[in-house]
């Protein structure tokens, strides 16, 4: 595809992407949209549609502007520009655009400018210095369907903001669709466009071609097509030709194309997907600019108005994992989507009594009349020809089950339109369509999205929410999102017997009920494991900390590094030779198993007590040099992808997984799940030296906190409630579940919908509530409330600060954090995280006590599990809990850490102890171990969603993310 830049005297620039540029290729275009208009009507009665790109011609898109400006109802666009008005520079900040650092900000369908103008401002004040207008560090495109348009709305701005802006950011057009805007990205367009020695070229070979401007219609649509995918089909389906080494090497490419409807201003159907998976994050990300070795400015993409609600929801995944965002390059996409709110809110909002909403989508019928008739552009002239203008009204409803506005042309009267035949075959013979009186024609959706549905979005969309904000009314959002080097998916619920659109991305269960987790884990998980253990182990922490021990109680870093690997291969190792490989070594060098195998966790009374464990050098120079560990650690990664491959588990040719003995698939789940847990034990490990000179260094590729505008926000600012519920006496409660080790064997093939667990998660069990009600709080127990027990009770008591607090050098505490520690005026309303002592203690404090295990499961299963949970990084920090609405049946979340239960760790009727890990449980069955529930915002949602999963620590031990709650006896 050829761009080029449009000469405009003394006027902005407007860069030409459109897909098509040459007479014939738009006649082309045209035709195309003519067939889809013929499909549309063609199609049975009360079945009919039209394609939503015919709202958008240059009189629809000032029908729209005029729509915004004068219908108070239509309060989505209010709603949008009270946000920009009030939070532009705080979204500016959260982009990380600052000083004199360059950014590249495109806008996708940017229509009137006038919400845009905040933003542009923002940007223009976060720069340090004004430079000559050429040389401005920031760039913003506007990316719209039509140059007349485009030529007026950016010399508007440049007319009333131009002084603010010179010298500090640059306004251009984008002339095209959606996907000749991204493609002109994907391709290395804005680098091009920001080298002036090319510009010349560009310009010349346009100004060749200006008789090609005249016939370019309305809009382009794009000329080829591509299959429609499935709803909830995977985002990465493999190809035949490539083997799982392959995909994980990164030397295979999976592109997926998806063909999306039109939508609203401006459309086309979004471009292909490029999703490479690689074993490790690249030294920097991959441009999306054509440079793979450069680093580029920022690029900032706004989607603004709700336009992603026009998409069906499955083709919005699509179209947000289309975005050309580097993965943990800093680049960003501010989102607008209007919530579901009231249905007559919404259907007042779309039928405006002024008819202003009427008159912008009846425009529709007078552009399908010109394309039908190959009329080119005439602005002012209107339709009656073949859509009879007495014969058609518009008419809105709000569709309550699928979460959308729909809207239609509707028929007053029985009657016939008769469709001309193509100009280029006037022979042909007119074709007559029936229609009844009252049909609907359908012509726009528009999807809203409640913050469940939203969330679910944006994570099957690999994007990571960096900030949120609201208009005053609480009816629509903008959000700021990022595509983080690597994500956790949730795991999906079962699928229910009612599926809608909304159901295809959100769980139709609460989090902490899901059950249906695939037995063993994809390549594409592990992948992203080791995208997560690498950025923890390579980049986090610093050469001068490996051989340093940021808890006494643990090994030292470099232990970690060799132990991962080295039980996974000791674990292969054997089951291969069980399953009757015998010549199946270890990999080399074989005597690491000697130093890796197990590590330690010791009595925190007395840590000369300790279970069976590897013996380490005593000194430095004697462990294995870190590149020899690497060297390891590639080669037993290599060896498990052998390992699927060699057993069908994912196959090179085949689309299916083929059967594999149970025996096997728990060593492979098994050594996952160990990888996560460690990863998380590792981070709370290195947060003891966050902070410090030459100490852990915060995660990179991901946004850093802006803690200062984040305890601004109401939930971090302001007292959450205290409020409990009760729970009854006698209550039965199921926990656990049935995954018996003994049963596996190498002749019994491996259930799709088998679930592992740790030995002390089996069997199944039933346990009773006690034989009185009790009261549960609903808020976990908070750092802030914790701190003033901290200084009445506690502070001159001699009793030791909690383990992740630290006192600043003024004597305040601080929470820490991995981006080091902050303010408790920061932290006050997250969670207390702690050692069960601290939070017994503060329970007793305030009249009640933890809860046993069985009360905590229970409070769990009712009222915990949101879709905003905080669990596997969707954050790197806590935060505010978000309360149970107990009258709505709505769910809430801790804020990411997991909770102590009074009940004592310890051996019950039917456990059985792990055949592959004997000790694994056994080993702390010594009356020093409580029970531990949930999940922590480091822990993978393989582990925090799985209901039967338990934890547990010393009741004295400090240092892991584990908050509580209070229970009272009634």
């Amino acid at each position: 595809m050829a761009q080029s830049l449009v000469p405009i005297a003394s006027g902005p620039a407007i860069v030409d992407v459109r897909e098509q540029q040459t007479s014939e290729s738009i006649s082309t275009a045209i035709a195309a949209l003519r067939t889809q208009i013929l499909a549309g009507l063609y199609k049975p009665p009360r079945e009919r549609t039209l394609p939503t790109l015919l709202l958008y011609d240059e009189r629809g898109l000032r029908l729209y502007d005029d729509l915004t400006t004068h219908a108070p109802e239509y309060y989505l666009f209010a709603a949008e520009e009270q946000i920009l008005t009030d939070y532009a520079k705080e979204m500016v900040e959260f982009m990380g655009v600052q000083g004199d650092g360059k950014a590249i900000v495109v806008e996708l369908g940017a229509g009137s400018l006038r919400k845009t103008s905040h933003i542009l401002l923002a940007l223009a004040s976060a720069v340090a210095k004004p430079t000559s207008p050429a040389e401005a560090p920031i760039t913003y495109y506007a990316l719209d369907l039509e140059r007349k348009e485009l030529l007026r709305t950016l010399g508007v701005v440049s007319s009333t903001i131009g002084s603010n802006l010179a010298g500090r950011v640059a306004t251009k057009g984008m002339w095209g669709t959606y996907d000749g805007g991204l493609a002109f990205i994907r391709t290395g367009g804005l680098v091009k466009d920001a080298t002036p020695e090319e510009d010349d070229n560009r310009v010349s070979q346009r100004c060749g071609e200006e008789n090609i401007k005249e016939l370019h219609p309305v809009f382009t649509t794009t000329s080829s097509q591509t299959p429609t995918p499935r709803p909830g089909s995977p985002a990465v389906e493999d190809d035949d030709t490539h083997s799982a080494s392959d995909r994980l090497s990164g030397s295979y490419d999976h592109e997926a194309s998806t063909n999306m409807s039109t939508h609203t201003p401006p459309t086309s159907h979004p471009a292909e997907e490029e999703v490479r998976i690689t074993v490790s994050r690249p030294a920097s990300p991959t441009s999306q600019f054509g440079d793979t070795s450069a680093e580029h400015p920022p690029l900032h993409i706004l989607f603004l108005g709700s336009s992603l609600g026009n998409f069906p929801r499955p083709d919005a995944v699509d179209f947000l994992k289309s975005l050309p965002l580097r993965p943990g390059s800093g680049d960003t996409l501010l989102l607008g989507l209007d919530h579901r709110n009231d249905g007559k809110t919404i259907e007042l909002a779309y039928n405006d009594p002024a008819g202003w909403t009427a008159k912008f989508e009846l425009n529709g019928l007078r552009v399908a009349e010109r394309v039908l008739q190959g009329r080119g552009e005439e602005v002012d002239r209107d339709y009656g020809e073949i859509f009879n203008k007495d014969g058609w009204t518009f008419e809105g409803k709000w569709n309550e089950l699928e979460g959308r506005h729909e809207s239609y042309f509707r028929s007053t009267r029985k009657q016939v339109v008769i469709v001309p035949p193509d100009i280029d075959r006037p022979q042909n013979p007119e074709t007559p369509v029936e229609f009844d009186e009252g049909e609907l024609v359908k012509i726009e959706y528009s999807y809203k999205y409640s913050d469940a549905e939203a969330l679910a979005l944006f994570s099957a969309a690999n994007l990571r929410v960096i900030n949120r904000w609201m208009d005053n009314k609480g009816m629509y959002s903008m959000w700021l999102l990022e595509r983080p080097p690597f994500m956790f998916p949730r795991t999906s619920s079962p699928t229910t017997t009612t599926t809608t659109s909304a159901s295809v991305i959100a769980p139709t269960q609460p989090l902490t009920h899901l059950t249906s987790f695939p037995p063993v884990p994809t390549l594409a998980e592990w992948s992203t494991l080791w995208s997560l253990w690498d950025l923890i182990t390579l980049e986090m922490i610093p050469p001068s900390m490996l051989h340093t021990k940021p808890i006494d109680l643990r090994h030292k870093c470099l232990f970690y590094l060799g132990h991962i690997p080295t039980f996974l291969d000791i674990h292969l190792t054997r089951v291969l030779r069980r399953m009757g490989k015998k010549e199946e070594g270890h990999t080399e060098p074989e005597h690491f198993k000697d130093i890796f195998e197990r590590g330690i966790d010791p009595h925190v009374d007395d840590p000369s007590v300790i279970h069976p464990h590897s013996e380490v050098p005593d000194k430095d120079e004697d462990w294995p040099a870190l590149e020899e560990v690497l060297a390891f650690r590639d080669r037993v990664r290599a060896r498990l992808i052998r390992v699927y491959e060699e057993h069908g588990i994912e196959r090179k040719g085949e689309s299916t997984v083929r059967d594999f003995p149970r025996a096997l698939a728990r060593v492979l789940w098994m050594t996952w799940e160990h990888e996560a847990f460690h990863a998380e034990t590792l981070l709370y490990m290195l947060i003891q030296k966050a902070g410090d000179v030459d100490g852990t260094i915060p995660p990179t590729g991901f946004a850093k906190p802006q803690w200062e505008t984040l305890k601004k926000l109401p939930e971090w600012s302001q007292p959450i409630p205290a409020s409990t519920v009760t729970l009854e006496a006698t209550a039965e409660v199921s926990l656990g579940h049935d995954d018996i080790e003994t049963e596996d064997s190498f002749d019994r093939v491996n259930s799709p919908t088998h679930e592992f667990g740790w030995d002390n998660e089996s069997p199944k069990r039933t346990a009773k509530l006690g034989e009185k009600a009790v009261k549960i709080e609903t808020r976990p127990i908070l750092n802030g409330e914790y701190h003033d027990f901290w200084m009445k009770e506690r502070k001159d008591g001699g009793f030791a600060l909690p383990g992740l607090w630290v006192l600043d050098s003024e004597g305040n505490v601080q929470v820490r954090t991995l981006h080091g520690p902050v303010a408790m005026s920061v932290a006050a309303n997250w969670p207390f995280a702690s050692a069960y002592d601290d939070l017994e203690a503060f329970a007793k404090w305030k009249g009640g006590r933890l809860p046993t295990e069985v009360e905590l499961r229970t409070y769990m299963d009712k009222y915990e599990g949101a879709e905003e949970s905080n669990i596997g990084f969707k954050n790197w920090h806590p935060v505010p809990p978000q309360l149970p609405d107990v009258e709505n049946g709505a769910r809430g979340h801790n804020g990411g850490v997991w909770e102590w239960a009074s009940t004592l760790f310890d051996e019950y009727q039917g456990f059985e102890k792990s055949v592959l890990y004997p000790g694994y449980s056994s080993d702390f069955f010594d009356g020093k171990h409580q029970v531990v529930l949930g999940g922590s915002y480091a822990t993978v949602p393989r582990l925090a969603q799985r209901r039967s999963l338990r934890n547990w620590y010393q009741h004295n031990y400090p240092y892991a993310w584990i908050g509580g709650r209070v229970v009272y006896n009634v």
